[in-house]
């Protein structure tokens, strides 16, 4: 096991997303999320980690933790760092997708089960100063429109004494010994003490590395094909538009680029071309 991957693991904490897919494969870790963030006895059918939902006509999305009850409600946990990323927009997006992934042709309208999309956030998405937010539509601001649609946030950097704010406090510790909650004490603690457990962690962080090293190759690849193209349209342009300046095609998107393709035979003065790239 190399000491820098070590080094890693030893400050990973459950709410960063790549330990928490681990972390949260214990279904004793899920029910005590669910049960907490409930506040009562969350009575777990099935769960599934990294749930892709596929979107044959827009876009596909891999949820981090998605729980089903006996009830047949649905739930969506999110852990997230950025703000960018726990959106209203996004929250709106998986509700829609989790929705269609659950309902069946001829299906009652009204036996449509509850959803729940939660984010878990490092940073204050909505307003400060309290730990969770329950979001549900209105009629006229008054009475609600039972759509059965929820959604919550939770500000983790809230750590109070209350049930939910020492989860928060765990799902931000590093040291599994100064968490809260058993179920989360024992499953972080195999895998930051016990051999096995950092020889799987190692692994994953190996992986992780070696995925973002062949993501950057080929986006460098990428940006090695497109400056190539650059080149080559500069030199038509230059043929086409002899002393025109044509700096402007290296800030040109692929869309961008593409027109240029499309419309470079066209008989059209320099500034109609101009426009017509950019419009």
């Amino acid at each position: 096991m190399k000491q820098e991957y070590l080094d890693a693991l030893e400050k990973l904490r459950p709410i960063d997303n790549d330990f928490m897919k681990v972390v949260f494969k214990d279904q004793r870790c899920v029910e005590l999320l669910l049960d907490i963030i409930f506040e009562y006895q969350f009575y777990l059918v099935e769960f599934h980690i990294e749930d892709e939902h596929k979107n044959l006509e827009g876009r596909s999305v891999k949820m981090d933790i998605v729980a089903h009850d006996e009830s047949g409600r649905a739930v969506d946990i999110e852990t997230e760092k950025s703000i960018e990323n726990a959106t209203p927009l996004r929250a709106r997006y998986h509700a829609s997708i989790l929705d269609s992934s659950i309902s069946f042709p001829n299906e009652k309208w009204h036996e449509l089960p509850d959803i729940y999309v939660i984010f878990i956030c490092e940073q204050f998405v909505l307003k400060p100063g309290k730990i969770d937010r329950h979001i549900q539509r209105y009629i006229d601001g008054e009475s609600l429109f039972d759509d059965k649609v929820h959604i919550i946030y939770i500000n983790a950097n809230i750590q109070d004494e209350t049930p939910l704010g020492k989860l928060m406090h765990d799902l931000m510790c590093q040291k599994p010994e100064d968490m809260y909650y058993e179920a989360l004490r024992r499953r972080v603690g195999y895998f930051k003490n016990h051999e096995g457990g950092k020889k799987m962690m190692c692994d994953v962080i190996q992986k992780l590395v070696e995925e973002e090293k062949k993501k950057a190759e080929e986006q460098a690849e990428k940006r090695g094909e497109k400056q190539g193209r650059i080149k080559g349209i500069i030199k038509i342009l230059l043929n086409k538009f002899p002393g025109m300046d044509f700096d402007w095609v290296k800030e040109c998107n692929e869309e961008q680029l593409n027109k240029i393709d499309d419309n470079i035979l066209l008989d059209i003065s320099y500034n109609d071309f101009y426009k017509l790239i950019h419009t």
